[in-house]
């Protein structure tokens, strides 16, 4: 996951480097844990019209917001600009703090992030993903993914004869990586140091939302791909129904590591001012827009533990006390198998519409400027 600058210059890590990352290597910030900012309540400000002034917004520039929702027992709260409607958190945290966001147990365990079911689950909707961006490429091209975390991608990508390079600024994220990607770890994607034109594709699959500075990434990613390249972005969709329908319980909203929350048009008016040409649009994920109603459901319950479902399938939480009671464990399983195939209905509608809770644009890189 890219969550902003860390200690090191680039490093290109071998076969032996990605398998044998150590505690010794922890991120900044260990004081929280993935339990503690899963369970961080929202709530909606009494007034949406309180106008406050902020920093610069990365997609059209303008710096006044409306007050929206409260990250409660923090000092952050998310606002949407007053031109594009792109949600921001606010005030915008430091690098310290964004690297407290993600303590070691956000990668999970041994390359493995969820229990063994929902593992396997996971990793079967990865490979059908890395389907879709082996075709949107040169066959058998060179292709980075950015913020690739523990790679379950770029190994579908792999077994389809890509040749598969990965960058983040987390060692710990990269456990269990397959040994035939390239890996790159760095301070940002532009220290990475990749040259320009190098590669066929550029994934940036729910990255920019986690960026303190997400035009900045898109113009790397125009810098280092080939003309004819494509750029493929996927974010949390702020104008969904889903995001509608669910207000401050929205599953997808995850704060304070969400540093922004796209709007459709924001996210392509950002794409096209860079230079892309968006080619396509696609608002249906199968890994994580059926799930989102479910656990927004289940948000929207004041007795639910808020993103409790997550948490009690996230796999580092099979080595911990349970952190919730048998009753709230079976109720939260009971919703989950109720809502299963209502929420999978809910996506394709939503999908049809042209409404997803999620969105992943593909964007072309012209051969001529």
């Amino acid at each position: 996951m890219i969550y902003g600058a860390c200690e090191s210059n680039a490093v290109r890590l071998n076969e032996n480097d990605a398998m044998s990352i150590s505690s010794a290597d922890a991120d900044v910030g260990a004081e929280h844990t993935v339990q503690d900012l899963y369970s961080l309540k929202v709530s909606a400000v009494a007034s949406d019209s309180d106008i406050v002034r902020t920093a610069t917004c990365p997609v059209c520039g303008h710096n006044e917001a409306r007050r929206k929702y409260l990250i409660n027992g923090t000092k952050f709260e998310i606002v949407n600009c007053t031109q594009c409607n792109l949600g921001s958190l606010w005030p915008l945290p430091t690098g310290n703090e964004i690297r407290s966001f993600y303590p070691e147990d956000y990668y999970g365990d041994g390359g493995s992030k969820f229990s063994s079911v929902i593992e396997r689950v996971v990793r079967m909707i990865a490979a059908r993903s890395a389907l879709f961006v082996a075709r949107s490429i040169r066959r058998s091209g060179r292709v980075l993914d950015v913020g690739c975390g523990r790679g379950i991608t770029l190994r579908a990508l792999a077994d389809a004869g890509c040749e598969t390079h990965g960058f983040e600024v987390s060692k710990h994220a990269l456990r269990g990586i397959d040994p035939r990607v390239q890996v790159t770890v760095a301070n940002s994607l532009a220290q990475a140091g990749y040259p320009g034109g190098h590669f066929d594709g550029v994934l940036l699959w729910h990255v920019l939302e986690h960026v303190p500075d997400p035009s900045g990434v898109l113009r790397e990613a125009w810098r280092i791909l080939k003309p004819g390249g494509v750029v493929i972005v996927a974010v949390p969709n702020y104008s969904s129904l889903q995001a509608t329908w669910s207000g401050a319980a929205w599953f997808h909203l995850d704060p304070p590591r969400h540093l922004y929350h796209f709007p459709i048009t924001a996210l392509e008016q950002m794409i096209t001012t860079v230079g892309f040409v968006p080619i396509s649009r696609h608002h249906f994920s199968l890994r994580q827009n059926p799930f989102g109603w479910i656990q927004s459901f289940q948000n929207r319950l004041p007795w639910m533990p808020r993103n409790g479902l997550y948490a009690m399938l996230h796999r580092i939480e099979s080595n911990r006390r349970k952190p919730f009671t048998l009753a709230i464990r079976l109720q939260l399983w009971l919703c989950f198998w109720i809502l299963a195939l209502p929420s999978l209905l809910l996506s394709i509608l939503a999908a049809l519409l042209r409404s997803g809770a999620t969105i992943h644009m593909v964007g072309r890189k012209p051969l001529t400027n």
